[in-house]
């Protein structure tokens, strides 16, 4: 009886070397482009809004294969967030920062597989127009992700790139949000719409260590 249960805990023990060179899955990414219209929009007061699509540079520079381009996911967020509340000036957005590359991180060895690091870039910024055509008013956003798996196939370097631009993108829609509303608090209604209720201005605090 004492090696039948010796025999039970020894299969019940994970095997490690299986799965070394794997990273943790992380966060759950629902599939397709990211949608951000379930969240409360950034009305800013404005009679018009001005978004433009990412024109062509070195800032945009996307190394394939990319299903999902960064400059997608922020023009995506920035229809589905921003929205004129009605006043006399104009807002504009623009895209100025839109990168995905990868490198090699490990070659392949006798067990395992090669790995590569994906790395995205994203910045953008909303300005407030006045009808003379002078800025008023601007905020602008950075964020950068990495992400690092193994290569076996262009499907695994597909799956990484759409994973990193999708991280990305949730981490800008929080830090645009933040930097919205701290440096164009004035432009922002202060009564909700109907139907709609305004929430609780975006803070950043440091978390006590446990």
């Amino acid at each position: 009886m004492a090696l039948l249960t010796k025999r039970r805990a020894f299969l019940a023990l994970p095997f490690p070397a299986a799965c070394a060179n794997e990273q943790p899955a992380g966060p759950f990414l629902p599939p397709g482009p990211p949608s951000y219209r379930h969240l409360t929009p950034l009305r800013l007061k404005v009679g018009t809004l001005d978004i433009k699509e990412a024109e062509s540079g070195t800032a945009l520079l996307v190394q394939q294969p990319a299903p999902l381009l960064p400059s997608e996911v922020m023009l995506r967020m920035a229809q589905d967030r921003l929205s004129a509340a009605g006043g006399t000036g104009a807002a504009r957005f623009v895209i100025q920062t839109a990168r995905l590359t990868r490198e090699v991180a490990s070659a392949v060895g006798v067990f395992t597989p090669a790995s590569e690091v994906f790395r995205c870039i994203m910045r953008c910024q909303v300005e407030i127009i006045s009808a003379e055509d002078e800025a008023l008013a601007s905020a602008a956003a950075e964020v950068r992700r990495e992400v690092t798996g193994p290569t076996r196939n262009d499907a695994d370097r597909a799956a990484l790139a759409e994973r990193v631009v999708k991280l990305a993108g949730q981490d800008m829609n929080v830090e645009f949000e933040f930097q919205v509303r701290r440096h164009l608090r004035a432009w922002l209604p202060l009564v909700a719409a109907p139907g709609e209720t305004l929430p609780q201005p975006v803070e950043r605090e440091t978390l006590p260590r446990s």
